[in-house]
């Protein structure tokens, strides 16, 4: 006969494990909540009071548990927690247990009289600990003092704090197990090997959703503050292997972006034909090794390293048909990563149906889904994570029929298919989901070594993930799409994904020419003008894009080796083109118009000739040669004016 308690705190993910052990045959009492806790909670809320009698409190965030370590736990609370536990003790299963999280609370008494207990302790990243309130918020209901504060997210902060704290302080009993939550919904099969391992008998497997992992950043999006982390957690985060945030809390409590330029600071850009040993690059064919040290240094220092393991990927055409009223063929592709069936990519392809050979194309990712891209009801509606957007119809993070034909203007498939041109395109998600998960799900497991436990401060983030997908794009239309000449693909990319864009064709020379929209800071504006957004303000709200090496440059842009000018100049000599708007002051329009500019001796090297002015250009006004740009009216979007711009681009150089 074995008993397993089960240890945690409210909002842990403890009712997962619970109801595994109910489906497994585990006897958990009764009667059960919906959370799959022993109730009535009574006596086991008086137990937990009574242990708070011999909790001393230091002030602040200082706990003295020494007098109920030495105590033997007192007739009281023995009567109240047999009086809870009565129906389990008096069970004759051969393997019952409980869960109740006030067991936390109290667990030195719970382990003096249960020795024998097998004690699971179930882990979740504090940040989404704490997004939901739980009875044990306000401490002082069960008689424990705290810090005073009127935040209701500062006071489940601390009472997270406090439980670690509890339970790192006492010695832990012969039979223990750590779990992380989000392992056991991003990696159940091996987690729950482990469990059957530490418990001795089978384990039924239950419904798991990923989208419970990283809740805090969607909770958060689209804020200048992050209320979810405080410096109390840093210690549990970094023992149980949580990514940090890049910044501290102290650092998110306000961010006022500069839209002045007479503000913009003094700054000196790296030399982007100086090479690391002091020489200057004179001509196309010294590029290469001044490209390839441009390529390391931002690689290392901005979105990591891109994996040199080959994976077996795989490429199938799921569906075909027509589209736009008989002008367009459609493809539906799928792209599996490896011989698994997930991860896996879907990639719309729409092209000219009566084209007299192969035409050139465009390829992206998007934000919402493949169908989102066009009113066409044969677009498969995919399975997968997707952010939450009330414009775009999609709650619970699952895409719907709402969302069909959404973003129709942002990537204009038809028009493209008229002006001769192919476009390809694939949800951003379905290579890795634009959370900050800490790397557990999607692509990058297949990249893990065995016991990876974290990111090397130059691992890849997200972005790289992003631009490593979009090559197995253009694997499969090699493969797969004789419509199309993958000799004449241009990638393309907004905002976040313009960043993806660059660093996609910096590392991809297949790519016969980059279209970069609005990707503002770490993409095309310079860093070191800090204006709108910063690497600072990047890197906090979104810790997961870059890798942890760009996080030295936070209000640091200074002492960077490198600067947007010399990733824009990886292109060269390639065609290149970037789009800003003018209301979009987040993206810093001229400093995006800047780092063209100063990529110009990349392209001169090869006798290309760049913007052709030293000035942003009126609005409307597409300049340069084998450089482009214009500025339009407007905000952060991509609109049929962009398209416009871009196909003329496209027809003057890819033909």
């Amino acid at each position: 006969m074995s008993l397993i308690t089960i240890i945690g705190r409210g909002h842990s993910g403890t009712r997962a494990i619970s109801n595994t052990l109910a489906a497994s045959g585990v006897y958990m009492g009764e009667p059960l909540n919906g959370s799959w806790d022993l109730v009535p909670p009574q006596d086991m809320y008086d137990a937990c009071k009574v242990f708070a009698k011999y909790v001393d409190w230091q002030g602040g965030l200082s706990w003295d548990w020494q007098r109920a370590f030495a105590t033997e736990p007192p007739p009281e609370f023995i009567r109240l927690l047999k009086s809870y536990l009565k129906s389990v003790l008096a069970s004759n299963a051969e393997h019952k247990g409980w869960k109740i999280p006030e067991t936390t609370l109290c667990f030195p008494w719970i382990h003096k009289l249960f020795p024998e207990a097998k004690y699971i302790f179930w882990i979740r990243n504090p940040r989404d600990c704490i997004i939901g309130n739980h009875v044990t918020d306000d401490m002082r209901r069960f008689g424990i003092d705290y810090p005073d504060t009127v935040d209701e997210r500062e006071r489940r902060a601390i009472s997270w704090r406090y439980q670690y704290d509890l339970v790192k302080a006492c010695a832990k009993p012969e039979q223990w197990i750590e779990v992380r939550m989000e392992d056991f919904v991003l990696k159940q099969d091996e987690t729950l090997k482990r469990l059957e391992t530490f418990l001795g008998f089978p384990l039924v497997k239950i419904p798991v959703k990923p989208e419970a992992v990283g809740r805090w950043l969607i909770d958060d999006q689209d804020t200048n503050t992050r209320t979810n982390y405080y410096d109390m957690f840093e210690p549990a985060m970094r023992e149980y292997k949580y990514e940090m945030p890049a910044a501290p809390a102290s650092k998110t409590a306000a961010f006022t972006p500069n839209y002045e330029e007479t503000k913009v600071p003094a700054y000196t850009l790296p030399e982007l034909l100086r090479r690391n040993n002091g020489t200057v690059v004179e001509n196309k064919e010294q590029w290469p090794a001044r490209r390839a040290e441009i390529l390391d240094i931002i690689a290392s220092q901005q979105f990591g390293r891109m994996p040199t393991k080959q994976l077996p990927c795989r490429f199938t055409v799921v569906e075909e048909g027509e589209a736009f009223t008989g002008k367009a063929r459609r493809q539906q592709l799928r792209v599996f990563f490896s011989d698994a069936p997930q991860p896996a990519m879907d990639l719309l392809v729409y092209s000219p149906k009566n084209a007299s050979g192969p035409v050139p194309a465009f390829l992206g990712l998007n934000f919402h889904g493949n169908h989102t891209v066009a009113a066409d009801p044969d677009i498969i509606l995919a399975d997968g994570w997707y952010r939450n957007n009330a414009d775009y119809g999609v709650s619970d993070n699952k895409a719907n029929a709402a969302s069909r034909g959404k973003a129709t203007e942002t990537w204009s498939a038809e028009y493209l298919v008229e002006q001769g041109f192919a476009l390809a395109t694939a949800y951003c998600g379905s290579i890795d989901p634009d959370i900050d998960d800490g790397f557990h799900n999607s692509v990058h497991p297949l990249f893990q070594a065995p016991g990876w436990t974290g990111r090397a401060d130059d691992e890849w983030g997200t972005i790289g993930a992003w631009a490593w997908g979009l090559s197995r794009g253009l694997d499969a239309i090699e493969k797969l799409c004789p419509a199309i000449d993958a000799k004449r693909v241009a990638v393309i990319g907004h905002s976040r994904l313009g960043k993806t864009a660059l660093w996609a064709g910096a590392n991809d020379p297949r790519f016969a020419m980059i279209v970069s929209v609005q990707a503002g800071c770490g993409g095309g504006a310079l860093a070191r003008r800090r204006f709108g957004e910063t690497i600072w303000r990047i890197t906090t709200a979104f810790p997961h894009w870059f890798c942890l090496n760009y996080n030295r440059y936070q209000d640091a842009e200074a002492t960077m080796p490198f600067d947007q000018h010399m990733l824009v100049a990886l292109a060269a000599p390639r065609p290149l083109y970037i789009s800003s708007a003018a209301d979009d002051l987040w993206a810093d329009p001229k400093g995006e118009f800047l780092a063209l500019k100063n990529a110009e001796p990349a392209y001169a090297l090869f006798g290309k000739n760049g913007l052709g002015q030293d000035v942003l250009p009126p609005l409307n006004t597409p300049i340069g040669d084998s450089i482009g740009y214009h500025l339009r009216p407007g905000k952060h979007a991509v609109t049929r004016y962009d398209w416009e711009a871009y196909v003329a681009f496209a027809k003057k150089h890819l033909g």
